[in-house]
């Protein structure tokens, strides 16, 4: 199996701080029951909804629905399923720890949005939407190190009509990502700087893995492309993947990240968190914002801040937070969302206050 040189990890810090790495989350980054969590979701869906599901294209992870309305129950029941998931929180705080600007998911989930407010960090999350589009350029922050990006491409358990559940999504994802409005300016300029790309959790016989390898390979100025798998069992793919794209497989056994994380703590990159061991109230208040339960956490940080110096910033926040749900049917979706994300930006911050 490859390993990295001394030179490989001094180039992948280097790339990190220089905001030149992007991170790419496959299926199999977090596995339940020996299983991709992709896989057993779906093989979940399929055994709870047998009715609805005509067939079940296992290699694709694709569902055959038996009519519009069968679909439309079946991805209702997704953001169901994922509220029964708690992944690895280990796994999840290196992420964060790790200060990589821009990380992209082919996962519909959002426990690493999740896990990024329970630790206090500020960020985006995007989503990509084949469907009555409003992703457009001018929504998408720039990522960096300071506030990075998640962006899951093939959308949100959130938002029942981003889901690709059938070949009919895959079609018209492909349509809009490949075609003329593709993905958003801001997001493609980062990935054409970016010199390392790691992936994490990704088998490289899937169409999707192959179509971002493509979609990377345009990128000529790419140095590193680095796989945390073992190569497929397939020769000809195998042989195909490594010499058409350049890719080097470390295998599952390798601890990458832990290896990366330790040497970024040694390295004193690390991006800061907060832990909040002392303050059960902080705890809960980020926990609220990670679950999208923004006037629990607004009430409770009010709470907190009775007689304090900062009690008047609170109050400005939640005044700031009705008037934008106020304003929601009328303004546009791209600036409602960016509000919102001021506004938590602003929570993370007065939550920083909570015990000190």
């Amino acid at each position: 199996m490859p390993s990295l040189s001394e030179n490989d990890w001094l180039d992948i810090l280097d790339d990190i701080q220089d905001q030149r790495t992007v991170l790419l989350l496959g299926p199999d980054i977090i596995r339940i029951d020996g299983k991709p969590l992709n896989k057993y979701m779906r093989d979940t869906l399929r055994e709870q909804n047998s009715e609805d599901i005509a067939y079940y294209y296992q290699r694709d992870g694709l569902f055959l629905f038996g009519s519009p309305e069968g679909k439309v129950r079946v991805a209702r029941k997704v953001k169901r399923f994922y509220r029964t998931i708690y992944p690895n929180e280990e796994v999840l705080k290196r992420i964060v720890q790790i200060p990589f600007h821009l990380i992209l998911s082919v996962n519909p989930d959002t426990f690493l949005s999740e896990a990024f407010y329970r630790y206090g960090v500020k960020h985006r999350f995007y989503y990509f939407k084949f469907r009555n589009r409003d992703n457009e350029n001018a929504e998408i922050d720039k990522p960096t190190k300071f506030i990075p990006l998640i962006y899951n491409l093939f959308g949100s358990k959130d938002q029942d009509d981003s889901l690709i559940l059938d070949y009919d999504d895959v079609y018209k994802m492909l349509q809009s990502t490949l075609g003329a409005s593709s993905l958003p300016n801001k997001l493609l300029r980062n990935f054409k700087k970016a010199r390392t790309y790691i992936f994490l959790g990704f088998q490289f016989d899937k169409w999707y893995s192959q179509l971002l390898l493509k979609f990377l390979s345009e990128n000529s100025s790419i140095e590193k492309r680095i796989s945390m798998s073992d190569p497929l069992v397939d020769p000809d793919i195998n042989g195909f993947i490594m010499n058409e794209f350049q890719v080097r497989f470390m295998g599952d056994q390798f601890d990458f990240l832990g290896e990366l994380h330790e040497r970024c703590e040694k390295a004193n990159v690390m991006r800061s968190i907060n832990s909040h061991a002392n303050s059960e109230e902080a705890v809960d208040i980020l926990k609220c914002i990670g679950l999208g339960e923004i006037d629990r956490a607004l009430g409770l940080l009010n709470t907190v801040a009775k007689g304090k110096d900062w009690e008047n910033e609170v109050i400005h926040t939640q005044a700031r937070y009705s008037m934008v749900q106020n304003r929601k049917d009328k303004m546009d979706s791209r600036d409602y969302r960016t509000e919102i994300a001021q506004i938590l930006d602003a929570i993370i911050e007065l939550t920083q206050k909570v015990g000190a």
